[in-house]
């Protein structure tokens, strides 16, 4: 077993910083396919959140390739430049991450409820392209299995443990944000809306009339055209924008120019949807990924921690059980 991989996240870069390893689902697919050209990579899964960026490849024996490098290359980012700001990880290290990363343990939110969906979608996109192998395959089911019966065991004990849930949170310390506009229908923009509409607040989403087909959204919400977007900012007393686009969603100019502006705008997207400058508007509260996930671990989060770790355990003896029972039935098929 030859398993190697990188990531850069909040813990080491900022906002900035990691927007350029967001990566965008034709970039994903482009990484995959320059990947499947390098010698000696049997596989690969990309990670790709708000607070992280983890690419892992399987090799061959013997053969070594640095996933960092790799990625900085195919994206086109000076590998020089960010190559203090990634963390690479090999064999049951790896492994281990993956778990943790996958329970919540490593994100800035401590006990995520979003990542192991997040992680399990990685290797969906993997398989879809093509691009992973059946180690990756049962590295991640490992991963997945494990940040699923963390979530069972361990009480994390915190009723925001997700970003969505914290963003409505936050609005909700204000009682004068009765409106509330969400841009974007994707998974974090149903859930913020559906969160608002749970606590008696006007959400209105955002929608996309090309998109009409595969819009979804919660029952309780209003909707408005993506293009008429400013109209609705300027009836809102907040703004949450949560996209996947590459693009702002939100610019300062259209918003400076309005008759009347939110108090605040929170920005749940990396690369981020709204334009920071938003935040120079007068009476304006600005939040974006790392201002709203701001956390420090605490006496029990690290007692956690090692409880969490006792559970990851059994789940790399089993990986290693079935790693050794393919190998030894290799060998007899190559007898």
């Amino acid at each position: 077993m030859n398993i190697v991989m990188s990531y850069i996240d909040y813990s080491m870069a900022n906002l900035s910083e990691r927007e350029v390893f967001s990566c965008t689902k034709t970039q994903t697919e482009t990484i995959y396919e320059k990947l499947k050209e390098i010698p000696g990579v049997l596989g690969s899964v990309l990670i790709a959140t708000c607070n992280r960026t983890e690419l892992y490849l399987s090799l061959e024996e013997g053969e070594a390739v640095n996933p960092f490098h790799a990625l900085c290359e195919i994206i086109g980012a000076d590998y020089h430049a960010y190559a203090h700001m990634n963390k690479t990880l090999a064999g049951d290290e790896a492994i281990i991450h993956l778990c943790k990363v996958a329970s919540g343990a490593e994100s800035q939110i401590w006990g995520d409820d979003q990542i192991v969906t997040q992680v399990d979608d990685a290797l969906k996109t993997a398989q879809h392209a093509k691009a992973t192998d059946s180690i990756l395959n049962v590295v991640f089911r490992t991963g997945v299995s494990a940040g699923k019966k963390v979530k069972t065991l361990v009480d994390f004990k915190v009723d925001d443990n997700s970003t969505a849930a914290r963003a409505v949170r936050l609005l909700k310390t204000n009682p004068a944000i009765r409106k509330v506009l969400v841009v974007g229908n994707g998974m974090i923009g149903r859930l913020v809306t559906e969160l608002l509409v749970k606590e008696g607040v006007e959400a209105t989403m955002t929608l996309r009339q090309y998109r009409h087909g595969e819009n979804i959204v919660p029952p309780g919400a209003k909707t408005v055209n993506y293009s008429d977007r400013y109209e609705a900012i300027s009836q809102s007393d907040a703004v949450v924008s949560a996209t996947l686009s590459p693009h702002y969603t939100v610019y300062y100019e259209e918003v400076a120019a309005l008759s009347r502006v939110p108090e605040v705008f929170i920005d749940l997207a990396v690369p981020r949807d709204i334009d920071p400058h938003v935040a120079a508007l007068e009476n304006v509260r600005y939040y974006d990924i790392d201002t709203l996930g701001r956390d420090e671990r605490d006496a029990r989060q690290e007692a956690q921690m090692k409880e969490i770790e006792k559970i990851i355990e059994k789940y790399i003896v089993d990986f290693h059980k079935w790693y050794s029972f393919r190998e030894s039935h290799r060998e007899k098929e190559a007898i």
